[in-house]
């Protein structure tokens, strides 16, 4: 403890030139969209420049200032979207995959723009649409590379603390001040506490926290730029602080609040109002009610154009399992879903038993119940084409965690206990775990933890966009039948 309290203390002298270590998250963004919007320019003009020069055989003087400028102005409309997305991706509210999804509309919206402003001016009919339509194709995965190289790189400055773009103060408890900033690394989350004030140095000597201290403490850093200064404490802390906050209102800081806990798995999200009473959230419905309705309403019309159009398919499939066993063609099983409520999935038959999902083995490879009919169906996911109908009752949706049988669900809980966070969002045909390549066994830790993980991602990023590329995904990604069986 006494290391730790040096290396805090160490760094509180030289605070001043701690500021010339620190990347201020503008001047940062501001970079980082000035690389963008230069790559943006060079794929507009070197489209330009390609087509013009070698298929229209102009010299670069007849075309290089109209596409110039065209240039210029894809790429500071296109900086500016990168600017903005650069700032979100800091506070850390903007995952890779929405990043790279906010580079395909940027860059959409940016060569629109363009063209908006080109026809306003009364010369969009001088732009080539051969140059023009090559720019904007080319630019997709260009624009994704530079994107994923830019963050990339950042990722790797911010994690091995060689970059930081924030300043904080810290206030609290010794202990408490320690632990805040040592058991969080927040030096690998690209912030540097450049002071801090303890409590036990801050009270008269009747043990009363002195609010000048904590006022003097406050103009010092106001006056460095420091960007946060944060309060650790219990809830009693905060009520002694309460007398100060008068005095510390005058400043134009961020003063922010830290419960003094040792638990890291205990995240506030964010405050709320319940009356006159602000209250801290700890969990939050994973979808607003506009989401549900507009998820249900894409689910509704997929499923029922599925059901029609696939139809005669699988009136196919049901003739071949009949030919081939005997038993049902469609047998359903229970699973548990939505907020753990338990029921029927629909499937095609596969194996030569059908059990009931409360008592049961999954399947495995060269599972000897499997049929022949049954290893084709179930490799191409084709078995599961019947819970179209669960997605229509409302039981299920097309994209979501997978559902498990009673059985399993229930030993699967045991093992990891963020498990039954899937729960909380309708469960899916297809999901985001599936797409990656963890369906089929759940016999390892590894395939249990990989799952989990990457259905809490689906649930905590979920947007339309990323239905549609799972969906997109299940068709086409190699991973989608990657331990089928």
């Amino acid at each position: 403890m006494a290391d730790a309290d040096h290396f805090i203390s160490d760094t509180r002298p030289r605070a001043d030139l701690a500021r010339d270590d620190v990347v201020h998250r503008l001047l940062l963004c501001f970079v980082v969209a000035g690389i963008e919007a230069a790559a943006a320019f060079a794929i507009v003009f070197g489209s330009a420049l390609v087509y013009h020069m070698l298929f229209l055989r102009q010299t670069i003087g007849e075309f290089t200032l109209f596409y110039g400028a065209f240039g210029l102005w894809t790429g500071l409309l296109y900086g500016t979207f990168a600017a903005i997305a650069c700032s979100q991706f800091l506070e850390r509210r903007m995952p890779s995959r929405l990043d790279l999804q906010q580079a395909f509309f940027s860059w959409t919206a940016a060569i629109a723009l363009t063209l908006l402003t080109a026809f306003l001016l009364g010369k969009v009919g001088d732009v080539s649409r051969v140059s023009l339509t090559s720019a904007y194709v080319i630019g997709i995965p260009a624009m994704f590379g530079v994107r994923t190289f830019l963050r990339g790189f950042l990722e790797e400055r911010i994690s091995n603390g060689a970059l930081r773009f924030e300043t904080i103060a810290v206030i609290g408890n010794r202990s408490d001040v320690l632990n805040f900033v040592f058991a969080g690394e927040l030096w690998r989350q690209g912030h540097r506490v450049v002071s801090t004030l303890y409590f036990e140095d801050a009270r008269d000597k009747a043990g009363k926290l002195d609010p000048e201290a904590l006022a003097d403490f406050v103009a010092r850093n106001v006056h460095r730029g420091t960007d946060h200064v944060v309060l650790v404490g219990s809830l009693a802390e905060l009520d002694e602080v309460d007398g100060a906050m008068a005095a510390l209102k005058r400043y134009a800081v961020n003063l922010l609040y830290a419960p003094a806990a040792r638990s890291r798995t205990l995240k506030f999200l964010d405050v709320v109002a319940i009356g006159p009473n602000n209250v801290m959230r700890f969990v939050r419905t994973p979808m607003s009610k506009s989401s549900v309705l507009l998820k249900r309403i894409f689910d509704i019309t997929l499923a029922g154009l599925g059901l029609l159009v696939l139809m005669p398919f699988l009136a196919l499939v049901a003739l071949a399992i009949v030919i081939e066993s005997r038993g049902p063609v469609i047998y359903r099983q229970a699973r548990r879903g939505f907020n753990g409520e338990t029921f029927l999935i629909w499937k095609f038959r596969s194996m030569r038993v059908t059990e009931s999902g409360y008592k049961m083995v999954q399947a495995q490879k060269n599972d000897p119940r499997i049929t022949r009919v049954g290893r084709l169906i179930r490799a191409t996911s084709i078995d599961e084409l019947p819970q179209l109908i669960n997605v229509l009752i409302g039981q299920m949706s097309l994209v979501g965690p997978r559902p498990h049988a009673i059985s399993h669900d229930e030993e699967l809980s045991h093992q990891l206990a963020i498990y039954a966070h899937r729960q909380r969002i309708k469960p899916g045909i297809t999901g985001w775990a599936q797409v990656h390549g963890f369906r089929g066994e759940t016999s390892t830790p590894a395939q249990v933890e990989g799952r989990v993980a990457h259905d809490i991602y689906y649930i905590d990023n979920w947007s339309i966009f990323l239905d549609i590329w799972t969906l997109v995904l299940t068709v086409f990604s190699p991973a989608t039948r990657r331990n089928a069986h």
